[in-house]
């Protein structure tokens, strides 16, 4: 089944909460969608509800999977995954390449692997916008409506994507596209739905079908839930690390390779000169239902190339378990070539 949710309006995700009287910060945003936010409004559009009573390491995500397992697949053996995403615009598919940077992106039939374009020819660019907000309490006269806040205005950044090619840039506002794993359930979406979707109001379309995968590009991706094949792979999203120890940040010292050959496997973020391994710090978002903010984690940023051996192991850890459910490590199968000194 294929997932798309098609923005309205230019979407926000934070990396950073907003600057508030009582936390000062620096705004910035995702270049994607962070996977929990994708998986929470699929839930929010199928009508999932988490009981608050349970207690949970990752306030209900895991719950969330559960869920969304019952509700769009039948029992069958084959592990749920939302994978993704494929940016989608003017009829071409872009994958992450870089920082800001997306690349269109084809299947090759024959090799089954999709094949990333020149970027010199065509890409899609990551940039932001500032927008000036009003920070709102609740209470007025003993009412719940929400007032403005005395003197609180604040700054915010908005994602904006161009197009470039041919030396010509125009604005473009990309869909987002995954691909669900898994049996053909019956939580079918069979039209378009306006849903909350990022923050300061977002809204999208979501749509699910049942769209033919094979030889196409979705069938070139892949999650560390199933067998991989060895060969070289885009991370299409953040690949989640725990520090075996402490607060190391270094990919030695960390759990969460094991399903593609261990830190050896890691060739980085590369350009055309070199590749670089680059970790990031990123939270797993705001939980609505327990209304409190999930724990950070460690990640290889979306654009790590990941060359998996034919020795690469699985992982036991029932946390990067339902990450992977949920959309992190989502991979693409590239061509050797891009892995290769």
């Amino acid at each position: 089944m294929i997932l798309r949710i098609k923005p309205i309006t230019n979407p926000i995700f934070s990396r950073r909460p907003f600057s508030s009287p009582d936390y000062i910060a620096s705004h910035s945003v995702w270049e994607i969608p962070p996977p929990t936010t994708v998986a929470g409004t699929l839930g929010d559009a199928l009508g999932i509800t988490i009981p608050t009573n349970e207690s949970s390491k990752l306030l209900g995500l895991d719950k969330l999977s559960e869920k969304l397992n019952e509700k769009l697949t039948e029992p069958c053996g084959i592990p749920f995954s939302i994978t993704g995403p494929l940016l989608e615009t003017e009829g071409r598919y872009f994958v992450p390449i870089g920082e800001g940077v997306f690349l269109p992106v084809q299947y090759d039939n024959v090799k089954k692997i999709a094949v990333i374009g020149d970027r010199n020819k065509a890409k899609l660019i990551h940039g932001t916008e500032r927008r000036v907000g009003v920070s709102l309490k609740r209470g007025y006269n003993q009412n719940e409506e929400k007032v403005g806040r005395s003197g609180m205005h604040y700054r915010y950044l908005v994602s904006v994507y161009e197009m470039v090619e041919n030396e010509k840039k125009r604005p473009v506002l990309p869909n987002y596209v995954y691909k669900l794993t898994g049996c053909q359930g019956s939580g079918n979406i069979q039209q378009k739905r306006a849903i909350r979707f990022g923050g300061e109001g977002g809204i999208a379309f979501l749509e699910i079908n049942r769209s033919k995968e094979e030889d196409s590009i979705f069938s070139a991706m892949f999650s560390p839930l199933s067998n991989l094949e060895q060969g070289c792979y885009l991370a299409l999203s953040p690949i989640p690390l725990i520090p075996k120890h402490g607060n190391s940040s270094h990919i030695s010292e960390v759990t969460g390779l094991e399903p593609f050959g261990g830190p050896s496997s890691v060739r980085g973020i590369c350009d055309e000169r070199s590749c670089k391994v680059k970790v990031v710090r990123m939270g797993l978002g705001f939980s609505e239902v327990y209304k409190s903010r999930r724990p950070q984690i460690l990640a290889l940023p979306q654009g790590t190339l990941l060359e998996v051996s034919d020795k690469h192991g699985s992982n036991n850890s029932k946390v990067l378990k339902v990450l992977y459910s949920l959309g992190f490590a989502s991979l693409l199968k590239v061509g050797d070539e891009l892995c290769q000194d």
